[in-house]
Formats: structure tokens, sequence, C-alpha cells
């Protein structure tokens, strides 16, 4: 059996097709809970004045053993901006069901054009496209085939020589990268594309330089470093860097939002381009230093608009280091919102933060 965990408005509706099949309009989807658990869905008429006591009975007679209930109507006509409709009936039907020890966890429409919350002054609504994040890409989101997937390591000469360079690093050499890793993890990530080609005429091997970038992410301030130079680049990831220590600092609490998906959008081209070097350094790690990798590269998915993509790299990095806390927190953003705000459109004072809701 599978178990699927639901914390917002929007999980839940994209689940209703995998219960019901196709939603049709017009009707009244009644989803009910027991400990929260969810049973069998079912399918009735909007309430009308006269219909709301006979539905609030046919609720009740097919919830044996609910304690709780998900109303979800469906309706035929665009809600647009206007007030949500059937608010005064559905509130009534939900008086009804409370009177028979049947709470209503959430009340929500689902249009055409929005879905929407009862719960919210003049009902909140948002787009459809945060309901339709089952499949990467994102809704809008243009299907690149050069993007990879999720990492896949493979023992090729490469990941050999980048587990030997992690048995060697000299201390004193990850300690000097450490006190400057900006540097470091750009030259890791500018030789990643080179791993397969051995030390180069310089004597420059990008194998040693994975290893060493491998190291540094190991330690979770420097994992998020990396993960905000993919994103925004070298002069903010510097400011961060700067600011680490000072409380309340704007540099850091910015830092902190664009993990969520808010903020102007990057540059694609850079996304990409780190998207697929992270991933390459990903591939050839060790399976024990791979959890912080992973975590970056399904960062950088849910960036690019694939929240299945990274929900699957969070998994597997939970799998390889339990106690790994990042990896959980980016199942939990993929769960609540699927995508940044820069691919569903989302102004900035309507966004969802995970967490907010249960």
């Amino acid at each position: 059996m599978e178990t699927v965990r639901i914390r917002t408005p929007q999980s839940l509706l994209r689940l209703l097709p995998r219960l019901i099949g196709p939603t049709e309009a017009p009707s009244l989807i009644a989803l009910p809970f027991e400990r929260g658990r969810s049973g069998m869905p079912m399918v009735l008429d909007l309430p009308h004045d006269r219909s709301i006591a006979a539905i609030a009975r046919a609720i009740r007679a097919g919830s044996r053993g609910a304690d709780a209930v998900v109303l979800v109507a469906c309706l035929e006509a665009p809600i647009g901006a206007a007030p949500l409709p059937l608010r005064s009936e559905l509130d009534r039907l939900v008086d009804r069901l409370a009177s028979v020890r049947l709470r209503c966890l959430e009340v929500l429409a689902l249009a055409p054009d929005a879905w929407g919350d009862y719960a919210s002054p003049e009902g909140a609504r948002g787009p459809l496209a945060e309901l339709d994040l089952l499949d990467d890409p994102a809704p809008g989101v243009p299907a690149l085939p050069a993007i990879p997937g999720v990492p896949v390591f493979s023992d090729v000469p490469a990941a050999r020589a980048v587990e030997r360079w992690l048995d060697s690093i000299d201390p004193v050499h990850l300690e000097a990268a450490v006190d400057a890793p900006i540097p470091a993890l750009e030259r890791a990530v500018e030789l990643a594309s080179r791993l397969d080609d051995g030390p180069g005429p310089l004597g420059i091997d990008p194998a040693r330089e994975a290893a060493l970038a491998i190291a540094l992410v190991a330690h979770p301030m420097l994992r998020d470093l990396a993960i905000e130079l993919a994103i925004d680049g070298v002069d903010t990831a510097a400011a961060t860097l700067a600011a680490i220590d000072e409380h309340g600092s704007l540099a850091g609490d910015t830092a902190a939002e664009r993990f969520l998906g808010c903020g102007p959008e990057p540059d694609p081209e850079r996304l990409h381009d780190r998207l697929r070097r992270w991933t390459a350094i990903a591939e050839v790690a060790p399976l024990e230093a791979r959890g912080p990798l992973l975590v970056i590269v399904g960062f950088l998915h849910f960036f690019v608009g694939r929240g299945r993509t990274a929900g699957r790299c969070a998994e597997l990095a939970m799998a390889v280091d339990p106690d790994l806390t990042m990896a959980p927190l980016l199942r939990d953003i993929v769960d609540a919102k699927g995508a940044p705000d820069w691919v569903l459109h989302v102004r900035p004072d309507s966004r969802l933060r995970p967490g907010d809701r249960e």
C-alpha cells in the first residue's frame, strides 16, 4: 500500500485524480478520514438550500468510522477574482456534519481556471499550474533533453580517481579550501565536464578538484553555499558568506528565501549548466559521500521546475545519510510548493511556506 502525506491543499487536490479519476463538474467530492488516514471518496451533487440535510446524511452514512472529512466543490464556471460561490451552502453543510461528529478539515473549490480555499477571507485561490506537477518538467518549463535526471553512479575511471583523491586529501589543503571555499567550489564545477579526461598538461586533475569539492560540501554551510553559487553566482554567495555570523543578516535571510523558491527568476542558462556539472560530480562520488551531492542536485532540479526529480534526489539522500537534515527539508519544500515562485508565476505576497499548513 502506497503512503502519501498530504500537507497542503495543493497536494490534496493533486491527489484527487488518483483517487477518483477525472474530476467532473458540477459535483461535490467528500474524502473521509479516520485518525488521519483517508477512506473511500464520495462524489455527490453540489449543495443547494433543500439538499444540504440529505447530502450531510449521505456523507455521514458513507463515512462509517470516520472522524473528519475534506470537501471539494468542483465548479463549472471560472472563479476569477470573485468571491467563491456556494460559500453559504457549504458553511451550512459543514455545520450539519459537525452536528453528527464529522469535522471538516478543508473546504476547497476546484474550477476551470483556479483552485480556491473557503477557509480564507474572500476565498484564497491559486493557479491550476500548482496542481499539475506530477510529471516533470513543471507546466510552462521547456523540456530540455540535455538536462540530466537523478544522478546514477557509474564505476568509471573518474569515480575511482575521485575516491583515491578523497582518501589522500592533504588536511592543510582542505583547511585552506574551507577558509576560502568559493574558488575551490567554482574550480571543481568548471572542470566537472572534463572528469573523464584525467590530468591536463599543467598537472590540473579534474578528479582531484571534484574530490576537494565533495569534501567541502560535507560541511552543511558549504553545501548550502554551493547551492547559492549555482543559483545566484559568486557575488551573492560571497555576500552571504561574509554575513554568515551576523545575526539577522539580510544576505542570510535572502539566501534562505531562495531555497524556498522565492525571489526573482535566476538565469536559466547558468542554472541548467550548474545542474549538469553538479550531476557529473555526484555520479562519481563514493556512496558514503553522495548525500550532500544529491541534496545540491535536488535543489537545482527544484529550481528548474522538476519537483518530482528533486523529491527523488531527496529520498535517495535520506537513504544514504538519515542524519542529513537538508534532505527532508527539500522533500517538504517540494511537497508544499512543487516548483519555485518563478516557475508558477506566484506573486511575492501569495507565497506558501512549508509548514504553514498541515
